[in-house]
């Protein structure tokens, strides 16, 4: 009975705080949009997305497992907290060893500072991570809420400043580096707990194997989600590539907001009754239907005003997104409702489950995307929105 109090009442929290959070981004968005050029948005998705596929293969998602198991010693969480920040630390050197490439590769000079200021992140965010999962498995939405928020407005204020002050596209990667400073300052203030000088890799090695299913799993669902800027970064401008990623983040922003809100509170949730499959399956498609209410409706609206909405809110020189936020739209909204499907299994401990259908759902976007460039940027806007409701189907 305590433990549904604590799912309501954290549901309750993350609902308020992810609202307020989506009025912030979109206060955001419009301020930045109108600073910046096309040319900036796509560049960081570029760094984003170079950044992503390394970390991909380098960072295990111990948390995962720390959630999981409900009860974690001193010694295993020490164990898992160094092996963590081992781990982090090949990522940034790898990354930074490798930003010349990654400039190479997609034709972009500018890409090699930005990748290896961006790539500081990575050395801050094992600092909090351990703490950040013992409050999710924890059931403390509340103080979770506080955390994010926190991060996300300080960090916002600092990319205005940064994008008011001439810094471009640096104004973006700034805004990440003090969302996870501040994350760090607060989650430290409100867990204290401090790793001992420990490391057993035999009492950890069962939290590992569990990581490593729930890793490949994430893996899979992040070449879902990300292979459209892996190809398109390629075959396109930084303009256009721009566009392409305003329009992206315009309709997916909401989506994951929306997704968040019940990945984060469902994974946690359904971990502590995992035996209990009848009452995980009723949670699901309660969730299902919630999601349902309040994204397609949303989308819809967006996509049949794209066109007042951008000149009245971001100016002319979006004018070029348009289209793609009309079609992206509805791609969206199909999005939504298989966003965060793959709770279910990972919190019964099968997370493999998902990396199945992550796997086919990224057969499908390649598919899609390799056919659409062919003839524009539309076409792939127009191709994916069919890779999404066979995706939502699969």
């Amino acid at each position: 009975m305590k433990t549904n109090s604590k799912i309501i009442k954290g549901g309750f929290y993350l609902t308020i705080v992810n609202v307020l959070y989506q009025f912030l981004a979109i206060i955001v968005n419009i301020v930045l949009a109108r600073l910046l050029l096309p040319e900036d948005f796509g560049l960081v998705a570029l760094t984003m997305t170079y950044i992503g596929f390394i970390t991909l293969f380098t960072n295990m998602g111990f948390g995962s497992s720390i959630i999981y198991e409900n009860d974690t010693s001193q010694e295993q969480l020490s164990s898992i907290y160094w092996l963590n920040y081992g781990l982090s630390i090949a990522s940034f050197l790898i990354i930074i060893s490798t930003s010349q490439f990654a400039a190479s590769f997609y034709n972009e000079p500018k890409l090699t500072p930005i990748v290896l200021v961006a790539a500081i992140n990575i050395l801050v965010n094992p600092f909090y991570i351990i703490q950040y999962k013992l409050l999710e498995r924890d059931l403390e939405f509340k103080t979770i809420s506080k955390i994010n928020l926190s991060g996300t407005l300080i960090g916002s204020i600092a990319a205005i400043i940064g994008a008011y002050l001439g810094l471009g596209v640096y104004a973006l990667i700034l805004q990440s580096l003090v969302s996870s400073a501040v994350r760090l300052v607060m989650i430290m203030l409100y867990k204290r707990w401090l790793p001992s000088f420990y490391f057993n890799f035999k009492e950890i090695k069962h939290m590992i194997w569990y990581s490593l299913k729930f890793k490949v799993s994430q893996m899979s669902m992040y070449f879902e989600r990300n292979i459209d800027y892996l190809i398109l970064g390629k075959f396109f401008t930084s303009v256009v590539l721009g566009y392409y990623a305003f329009s992206y983040n315009i309709m997916y922003t909401p989506v994951k907001r929306i997704s968040y809100i019940f990945s984060e509170v469902l994974f946690p949730s359904f971990s502590s009754f995992k035996n209990d499959k009848e009452k995980i399956i009723k949670g699901y498609f309660k969730s299902v239907n919630l999601i349902a209410l309040v994204s397609i409706p949303a989308m819809t609206i967006l996509a049949f005003n794209a066109d007042f909405i951008i000149h009245l809110v971001f100016g002319q020189k979006w004018d070029g997104a348009i289209p793609i936020v009309r079609i992206l739209c509805f791609a969206g909204a199909i999005q939504s409702l298989s966003q965060f499907g793959g709770v279910i299994f990972s919190s019964i401990g099968k997370p493999e489950v998902a990396m199945y259908v992550s796997i086919g759902r990224t057969i499908l976007t390649v598919l899609a995307i390799v056919v659409g460039v062919q003839y524009g940027v539309l076409w792939v806007a127009y191709m994916l929105v069919i890779a999404k409701v066979l995706s939502f189907i699969l």
